[in-house]
């Protein structure tokens, strides 16, 4: 009978081991994003002689990304627009020796750079729906419009590329929708002339996507 006892408890004990160990696994599959994204981009470029606003232009473009839980990752390829202003006589008393004409001198200007951005980001999602975003960025120049003719090589007045933090947040919608806002910030100066000073690219940047999966 003592055996028997014995038996019975191990077998009580062991019960709920056995029923778990039939029941399925659950297993979690990653939620796979794939859509495009339109938005505004203000631009603005820190340093001496140039104007510190932010100016509004364009961003669009593509993004992808893999969801599980809480955590989750997001690769982007989007073109965006810089507008960096100058003023008059600033400008020109640092940088003559780049101008097509000394009459110029006095004129403001503006630079219209287009830029094709890689950002590779980190995603929690903080509360439902609600997601914070943090990674790096790196953001090639396609192009750059001297809209004024100042100087004579605007190509060449900026580095070709720069790396830059990315922080923000993203409302991810039913319906496929999200929108977001983010804060990105260079790491290094893009002044690409051989005049010193430092030229930091800030942009604040909101957007609409549509996930198409």
């Amino acid at each position: 009978m003592k055996k028997k006892g014995i038996a019975l408890l191990i077998a009580i004990w062991l019960l709920p081991i056995i029923s778990s160990a039939q029941e399925p696994i659950k297993v979690s599959i990653p939620k796979l994003d794939l859509g495009l994204k339109l938005g505004a981009n203000l631009a603005q470029l820190s340093g001496n002689n140039w104007d510190n606003g932010y100016k509004a232009s364009f961003l669009g473009g593509a993004f992808a990304g893999l969801r599980a839980h809480k955590v989750g990752v997001q690769i982007e390829f989007f073109f965006s627009q810089s507008n960096y202003g100058v003023s008059g006589h600033s400008f020109y008393d640092a940088f003559s020796g780049l101008y097509n004409n000394a009459a110029d001198s006095a004129k403001n200007g503006s630079f219209k750079v287009t830029y094709m951005n890689i950002p590779v980001l980190f995603q929690y999602k903080l509360i439902p729906l609600l997601w914070l975003q943090v990674g790096p960025q790196y953001s090639g120049v396609v192009s750059v419009n001297d809209v004024n003719s100042l100087v004579k090589d605007s190509k060449n007045l900026f580095k070709s590329g720069y790396t830059s933090g990315v922080i923000g947040l993203e409302l991810k919608l039913p319906l496929h929708l999200n929108f977001g806002a983010r804060y990105v910030i260079g790491f290094a100066s893009i002044n690409n002339t051989d005049v010193s000073g430092a030229w930091q690219a800030k942009q604040l940047q909101v957007h609409v996507g549509y996930a198409i999966l």
